[in-house]
């Protein structure tokens, strides 16, 4: 096409041009040139000489000019749907990498899921262990309390022994004490028998002997009685120091036990904080357990897509091949289309050039087809900016929409050469952004097309 080649396009005052008839009444020459499509030449001037054949000449230049017009429409809808086709192939090629990397990512969460799962179950065995160490650590505890307490309670019970031992003691003392009275008293009377039996002379000596003895008793049991009493006094003395030291330790047996009884109660806090551990890890378990057959309907419902994804290409291959053999027939048609003289022939083949235009671009990035850069005509030597430049026509050039066109149509050349260029260089992704930039100024152009198609 005239649209991807520099090669000057033929202009249309060149194609089909009629020699001067020598007579215009000549049917065989006005035939002749009706066969080559030259009816706008026919028709100079009115159609002046050609008599009745006016009619038929101009009713086949419109019924051809119908025929452009509805041939073009037809191919730039098939142009259109070979655009969106590849557009679509390119969704689901970019869908099927999409999924084939969220289903590698599956599986890898799903063995991921698995290795957690995994430790989940071994924790919470563990977890159990140690609850039943600590239940077990607890229960000796809990005897080792009892066993504390059982000492607190003999320590106290042999503290009031000594205490009674003590007080025995002191009555002991007493009694002493009375033991020593007697022993004074007995002394002062034995002093006293003694002193009588003096006076007495020989009758008082056996009497004198008598209270002699009983002087010694009275002396031994004086001795007697501070031995006692010194012995009193240090058994007193150990008892009491044996009561210090008793209620230092029952004091300290009462502080631990109730370190033991701490040491229980924080062993039973433990056990039911590993006991609600258990039941979490339990739970993580089962929540993980049930994420494993999620994400693996996940990694199915991907195959699923995957599969399908393949055959939309598949089918999008086909329709772009039944396209590409409908395409080349329309191009053909419209090649022979082109020889003929109808109004306002350029500025339907136009349409159908842009059209051309952004398919190669689209079955570019699609593999179908490769292109250079520099064989692509730009705005001014396509065939619609030969015929822009050449238009001398003042109503043509007055109208709206052709100045409108102009920038939208350099646009249009500009993003596609560019998204040539960004394709064979590797940026495919700039490629792409280049082609969606086309899509306004190409709507745009043939927007004002149909505006000057009109005159």
């Amino acid at each position: 096409m005239a649209l991807f080649s520099n090669s000057a396009a033929q202009p249309a005052s060149a194609v089909n041009t009629v020699a001067p008839a020598n007579d215009a009444t000549d049917i065989d020459h006005v035939v002749e040139q009706i066969v080559k499509g030259a009816f706008l030449t026919l028709l100079e001037n009115g159609g002046e000489g050609l008599g009745k054949l006016a009619g038929l000449v101009r009713h086949l230049e419109s019924k051809d000019g119908k025929a452009l017009v509805d041939t073009v429409q037809v191919a730039v809808c098939m142009n259109d749907v070979v655009t969106r086709a590849v557009e679509t192939m390119r969704s689901v090629r970019d869908l099927s990498k999409r999924t084939t990397t969220i289903s590698s990512a599956t599986e890898e969460l799903v063995a991921g899921v698995l290795a957690i799962s995994r430790t989940s179950e071994l924790v919470a065995g563990n977890a159990e262990r140690v609850k039943g160490l600590t239940m077990e650590g607890a229960s000796e505890a809990q005897h080792a309390a009892q066993a504390v307490h059982a000492i607190v309670e003999t320590v106290n019970e042999a503290s009031q022994s000594v205490e009674r031992l003590a007080e025995a003691s002191a009555r002991i003392g007493s009694i002493i004490d009375q033991i020593e009275m007697i022993a004074k008293q007995t002394n002062i009377l034995a002093l006293n028998a003694t002193i009588e039996a003096a006076r007495a002379g020989d009758a008082g000596k056996g009497f004198a002997v008598v209270a002699h003895e009983v002087k010694t008793l009275a002396n031994q049991t004086a001795a007697a009685t501070l031995d006692i009493r010194k012995r009193i006094q240090t058994l007193t003395e150990e008892s009491n120091a044996i009561t210090v030291a008793m209620s230092s330790s029952s004091q300290r047996v009462l502080e631990g036990e109730q370190v033991v009884l701490a040491t229980v109660g924080k062993m039973q806090e433990v056990e039911k904080e590993i006991k609600d551990v258990t039941s979490m890890m339990q739970d993580i378990a089962s929540n993980l357990g049930q994420q494993r057959i999620a994400a693996g309907e996940i990694a199915k419902n991907l195959d699923e897509i995957s599969t399908i994804s393949n055959k939309d290409s598949e089918a999008i291959t086909a329709l772009l091949e039944v396209s590409a053999k409908g395409n080349e027939k329309l191009d053909a048609m419209l090649a022979e289309m082109a020889k003929l003289e109808t109004g306002n022939k350029v500025v339907h083949l136009a349409k159908n050039d842009h059209m051309i235009w952004r398919r190669k671009l689209a079955e570019m990035v699609a593999g179908r087809v490769k292109l250079n850069a520099n064989e692509l005509s730009s705005h001014q030597t396509c065939r619609l900016g030969k015929w822009y430049e050449g238009v001398a026509d003042a109503k043509v050039k007055n109208h709206p929409a052709y100045r409108s066109m102009l920038e939208p149509h350099a646009e249009v050349h500009k993003h596609g050469i560019e998204a040539v260029r960004k394709y064979n260089a590797g940026d495919f992704e700039g490629a792409i952004d280049e082609i969606a930039k086309i899509e306004a100024p190409s709507g745009e152009v043939q927007r004002c097309l149909d505006e000057l198609a009109k005159l």
